[in-house]
């Protein structure tokens, strides 16, 4: 279903001059009209796209329009239809208020009558949908915080896809390998008109060049070797809904084209086929590298990125998003403590600060991974070695300031000596040190005593304690 433009009106009549007078009537106060004469043009209309408003016969050919009426309030509950009737239906229009219609216009009707119906049932139409779009939203920037994090740049990609979701736009989602890609897609699809649609997923890099074709557009029996019945391909499947095309630029050059073919004409054919069949589906796809890129190296046709370019969201990879790591590994540990029927744990300081401080080259889906294997590991609490991150060498980001309020205890100044004061600072100072030099010698104790110039086992000794502390 499309996303639209408010003020669409829907006549369905089989007098064909009732028709043109009502869009004649209706067009020229501004609204937008489309017209159907029997019950199978309107089924086909209703389904290709909302309206704000139904006129609707009752006697029209089959379906009829009680038919109309209940399959209208299935798909948009809330959608005001206004039936039609002639003065021997009026018992008709009466029962189809019962069952859920918003009011009655007799023929032969007022024109004035008709224009002031119309306007109190766009009316009625415009605060539903302010309603539900504020409600939408709310929901839609609840759901994608409490999956991808709080910060800055997960509320600015919320934002985004708020914006985007109700329109017919193409999306490019960009990000590294496991920033959640699909769940940006996902979630566009559940924002949107298309939401009681299906959402169906096609990994472009998992599937052979020779096959993509057949993955999206399907074969008519006999097509070719082993074709031994007709196939639905994809872009059938997805019909109402939404496609998501990930990993895009892995699509061979002839697929593109093909591709590119169905954007435009809206049609497709099977392999094999020369049947045209209309498809009604919104095109999502996602890429971990710049399509423009691709483009310039003749990987990606300069004209198929044109016509998928209509809006990109771009997913920050997880190193560059610090307020999401601590909140992402938490929402990790308790799904997999509850699913390993384990009491909840937390982290320590020293685990915290070590999360903060990787990298990160698999993104979300690294961090899950590594979650899940130190809540198997650990008893009580996760600490640096059951997270088992091994540096590669590289250099260690510096923490911003806020990132080390964790290292500092609770600590009344009041009503304690100078010594106490300058001892409890030295504490600190030191676990700090300890810490940081544990991180760059990935847990090496060995190694870390050796940097800062004690034995083991005075650093051993430092470290009981800390872990006593937290």
């Amino acid at each position: 279903m499309k996303s639209v433009d408010r003020n669409y009106v829907l006549i369905i009549d089989d007098n064909r001059d009732i028709c043109h007078l009502l869009s004649y009537l209706l067009e020229r106060e501004g609204y937008e009209t489309q017209q159907g004469y029997d019950g199978d043009s309107a089924l086909k209309l209703l389904k290709q796209r909302e309206p704000d408003i139904l006129l609707l016969d009752i006697i029209i050919p089959e379906p009829n329009g009680m038919a109309i009426l209940a399959h209208a309030r299935d798909l948009y509950p809330q959608l005001p239809v206004i039936i039609i009737t002639g003065n021997a239906g009026i018992l008709g229009a009466v029962c189809a208020i019962k069952a859920g219609a918003w009011d009655y216009i007799p023929k032969p009707f007022d024109n004035n009558r008709v224009l002031e119906l119309v306007d109190r049932a766009m009316q009625t139409s415009w605060r539903r949908h302010n309603t539900d779009n504020c409600k939408s939203n709310r929901d839609s920037k609840k759901r994608i915080a409490g999956m991808m994090g709080n910060s800055h740049e997960i509320e600015c990609i919320a934002k985004d896809i708020i914006r985007v979701a109700h329109t017919v736009f193409s999306v490019i989602i960009q990000g590294e390998t496991g920033t959640g890609k699909e769940l940006i897609a996902k979630n566009i699809h559940l924002s949107s008109q298309r939401a009681k649609g299906v959402f169906i997923p096609v990994d472009c890099g998992a599937i052979a060049d020779s096959l993509i074709e057949n993955e999206l557009f399907g074969h008519e029996k006999g097509s070719y070797t082993g074709a031994d019945s007709i196939r639905m391909g994809k872009f059938e499947a997805a019909e109402g809904g939404t496609l998501f095309l990930d990993e895009i630029a892995n699509m061979s050059l002839s697929a593109q084209a093909k591709l590119l073919r169905v954007l435009q004409e809206r049609v497709i054919y099977r392999i094999g086929g020369t049947k045209a069949i209309a498809v009604n589906v919104r095109i999502l796809v996602a890429s971990n590298e710049c399509l423009l890129d691709s483009v310039v190296k003749g990987k990606f046709r300069e004209d198929l990125y044109y016509r998928l370019n209509e809006y990109v969201i771009h997913i920050p990879p997880l190193r560059d998003r610090l307020d999401d790591i601590i909140f992402l590994a938490n929402r990790f540990i308790e799904e997999t403590c509850a699913e390993l029927g384990k009491e909840p744990m937390d982290f320590t300081i020293a685990a915290k600060a070590m999360l903060l401080r990787y990298s990160w080259p698999g993104n979300v889906r690294e961090l899950r991974a590594v979650i899940r294997r130190a809540a198997l590991i650990a008893e009580q609490k996760i600490d640096i070695d059951s997270l088992s991150l091994v540096f590669k060498g590289e250099e260690l980001p510096i923490l911003p300031k806020q990132y080390y309020a964790d290292y500092t205890q609770d600590f009344r100044y009041e009503g304690k000596s100078l010594k106490e004061i300058t001892q409890h600072n030295i504490d600190q100072m030191e676990r700090i040190i300890i810490r940081e030099t544990l991180i760059k010698t990935n847990n090496n104790k060995a190694e870390a005593a050796r940097l800062l110039n004690i034995d083991y086992k005075t650093l051993y000794s430092k470290l009981k304690k800390i872990n006593k502390t937290g």
